[in-house]
């Protein structure tokens, strides 16, 4: 049996919410799970983009979109009305929208670091906040919380995203031991980078920006299969989805051999002071 297969028997409505899937791995969720003939509930904050995605998706049931700023809760409160006329059941809730940034600590400023927060952190549990109590109802659920690589390597000149993905990653691990006695699963992704468009918000300095478009430009990993890889090992009742094979082999080093990494990150401090 096709595991995807398997998702679609186990959530037989066939119901989910997204965040950020006007573009990038929010995009290759929506086109994977249309393909399947899900309804999909689809969020961002730039509904140009988000119609576009609409557009171009073949074999959904249904799709419903909103214009979703996730770190503004009053807008998250007015969808979330919307949401409850258009649905009295969610099965996946997929909270991925997201920003990278990096910089030096000293040199970034408060509103950058809030900004980082409410997005990056405060959009993930304001999607958790307002779908726990009806998955409990229901005794059923999905939700997949997108973090990073960057929450556990915690590497120099990210110290805003490193903080609001470690984040993301300690309030998954906690609701997944809660939810589960009560038939919901919670799964949290840590990828390093891959090909997307997370920095198309960014706001720090150029050097960071430049090095993190380097790295996704040299991946071999694209949206899509992330969200195949993310879908079937949630399903399999995955907890911590490390993937690609760059994030787990970051894993593996930064668990058993610290201070290599600890080396690593010392060579990269010595580039960028340059």
């Amino acid at each position: 049996m096709m595991l995807l297969e398997k998702l679609n028997i186990k959530y037989p409505n066939k119901n989910a919410f997204i965040t950020g899937a006007g573009s990038g791995l929010g995009a290759a969720f929506a086109r994977l799970l249309a393909s399947n003939g899900w309804t999909l509930y689809l969020s961002d904050i730039q509904m140009a983009s988000l119609e576009e995605i609409k557009n171009s998706l073949d074999g959904a049931k249904a799709i419903y979109t909103y214009e979703l700023d996730v770190s503004n809760a009053l807008n998250y409160e007015q969808v979330m009305d919307q949401l409850k006329k258009d649905t009295n059941h969610m099965d996946v809730v997929i909270n991925n929208a997201g920003i990278g940034d990096g910089e030096f600590f000293q040199h970034y400023k408060l509103d950058q670091w809030e900004r980082m927060i409410r997005i990056n952190l405060m959009g993930v549990y304001y999607g958790c906040h307002h779908f726990v109590s009806k998955m409990i109802e229901q005794s059923s659920g999905l939700i997949i919380n997108i973090g990073s690589a960057a929450g556990f390597m915690n590497a120099p000149g990210m110290s805003a995203y490193n903080a609001s993905k470690a984040a993301v990653y300690s309030l998954s691990e906690t609701l997944y031991h809660e939810l589960k006695p009560k038939g919901i699963h919670v799964s949290v992704v840590t990828p390093t980078f891959f090909k997307t468009n997370i920095m198309s918000q960014a706001s720090g300095s150029q050097q960071f920006m430049n090095f993190a478009e380097k790295q996704m430009k040299y991946s071999t990993t694209n949206a899509e299969e992330m969200a195949n890889v993310v879908l079937m090992q949630s399903i399999k009742g995955k907890f911590h989805i490390v993937h690609p094979k760059e994030a787990r082999r970051a894993y593996f080093f930064k668990k058993w051999f610290p201070k290599l990494i600890n080396k690593q990150f010392d060579k990269m401090m010595e580039k960028f002071l340059r």
